[in-house]
C-alpha cells in the first residue's frame, strides 16, 4: 500500500515539474512602436516598411532569423489630431501561400547551396556567426530599404533603438556574363535588369519559371463522345446528349490562370492586405495576423498634411526565442 502511495506522489510531483517546465517561457520584448509621418499633401496614400525580425533582433540583442512566419497579436494606432474622416491604415504581408512558402525554401536552398561550393575546399566555415537568408518583400521595399526609409522602434522618449548590420542576401551568377553577376532578391513582383546584369529577382517568379505547369482541357475529352453509340444506348431522348455535351465543355481549365502565379508581374505582385482600418477619436486597434518573414507594408492616408500616427505592434508570445514565429 505505501509503494503505491509512494508511486502516486512521485508522478504528481513529476507532472508538476513538467507543467513547471511547459509555462516558463523565454523573456523577450514583443512590443515595437513605431512613428508614420503621412504625406506632405493631406489625403494623400503613404507606404511604411517594417522588418519584425530585424527589429526584434535590435531590441532584444539577439538574432532573430527571417525566415519565419511571425505572429502579430494586434496592432494599436493612435494620432492626437487625425479626425475621424478621410484617414485610413492598412497592413499588407507577403500571402501565406504554398507558392510563397515554396518559392521562399527554393530560395534558401539555392543560396545554402551557392555558400556550401565556394567554401567546399577550406579547411573551416568562414561564415559569420549572425549570418541568415534575408530576403526583401518587393522592388518598392527594397528601393525603400536602400534609401533608409525603413522605420525604426521607438522607446517612450521617441528614440529610435540603435540598428546593428542587416545585410540582405546576395546571389552571384556566371549567367550572361564573363564575369560574375550579384543580385538580390525580393518575394513578389518582377524581376529588376537583365540576364548578366541582374540588380534584383523575384522568387515568386522565378519558383513560377521553374515548375511544370497544369495541361490545359484535362481531361482531354474527344468533343464527339455524345456521338459514341454506346453512350447513346440510354438516350431514349435527347437529355444524355446535352448532359454529356456539358461534361465535355465545362471545368477541362483550372480556376486560375495557369500561366503567371499569385505573386508574380501581373497577378497580384504587391503584398495582401491583412488588416484594414480607420482612426475613431484619434484611435484604432487592430486584431492579429501573420507576417512571412516578418515583413509588413503599412499604407496610411490623413486628411492633415504631415500627420504622425503612433503604431504599437504587439507580437505573440511563443517558443522561439519567448516570440510565436513559426519555421517557413
Amino acid at each position: 500500500m505505501a509503494t503505491k502511495k509512494t508511486t502516486a506522489m512521485k508522478k504528481k510531483s513529476s507532472a508538476k515539474r513538467s507543467r513547471s517546465k511547459a509555462k516558463k517561457m523565454t523573456p523577450a520584448v514583443r512590443y515595437l512602436r513605431y512613428e508614420l509621418l503621412n504625406s506632405g499633401n493631406a489625403g494623400s496614400e503613404t507606404s511604411h516598411y517594417i522588418d519584425l525580425a530585424r527589429d526584434l533582433s535590435a531590441v532584444n540583442r539577439r538574432l532573430m532569423r527571417q525566415g519565419r512566419d511571425y505572429h502579430v497579436k494586434r496592432v494599436t494606432i493612435v494620432s492626437s489630431n487625425t479626425p475621424n474622416i478621410d484617414n485610413r491604415v492598412s497592413l499588407a504581408t507577403i500571402p501565406d501561400s504554398w507558392v510563397a512558402r515554396n518559392a521562399w525554401q527554393r530560395g534558401f536552398k539555392t543560396w545554402t547551396q551557392m555558400n556550401k561550393v565556394a567554401t567546399d575546399q577550406l579547411a573551416g566555415d568562414i561564415s559569420g556567426t549572425w549570418s541568415d537568408f534575408k530576403v526583401h518583400m518587393t522592388l518598392d521595399s527594397r528601393m525603400a530599404y536602400n534609401a533608409g526609409d525603413y522605420l525604426v522602434p521607438k522607446d517612450n522618449g521617441g528614440n529610435n533603438v540603435d540598428l546593428g548590420e542587416w545585410l540582405h542576401s546576395i546571389m552571384v551568377s556566371p549567367d550572361g556574363t564573363t564575369s560574375a553577376d550579384e543580385f538580390a532578391v525580393h518575394m513578389l513582383g518582377g524581376h529588376s535588369g537583365s540576364p548578366g546584369s541582374w540588380s534584383s529577382v523575384g522568387l515568386v517568379k522565378s519558383y513560377a519559371e521553374s515548375r511544370a505547369t497544369v495541361q490545359t482541357a484535362d481531361p482531354s475529352v474527344p468533343s464527339v463522345a455524345s456521338d459514341d453509340p454506346l453512350v447513346n444506348v440510354f438516350d431514349y431522348g435527347t437529355t444524355i446528349d446535352e448532359v454529356i455535351d456539358y461534361i465535355e465543355d465545362q471545368n477541362d481549365y483550372p480556376p486560375y490562370q495557369q500561366d503567371i502565379y499569385p505573386g508574380e508581374l501581373g497577378n497580384m505582385p504587391k503584398p495582401l492586405v491583412v488588416q484594414d482600418t480607420t482612426l475613431v477619436d484619434g484611435k484604432a486597434t487592430i486584431g492579429g495576423f501573420n507576417a512571412i518573414c516578418g515583413l509588413i507594408e503599412i499604407e496610411t492616408k490623413s486628411s492633415v498634411k504631415d500627420d504622425v500616427f503612433s503604431v504599437l505592434v504587439e507580437l505573440a508570445p511563443g517558443n522561439y526565442r519567448g516570440i510565436k514565429a513559426d519555421v517557413i
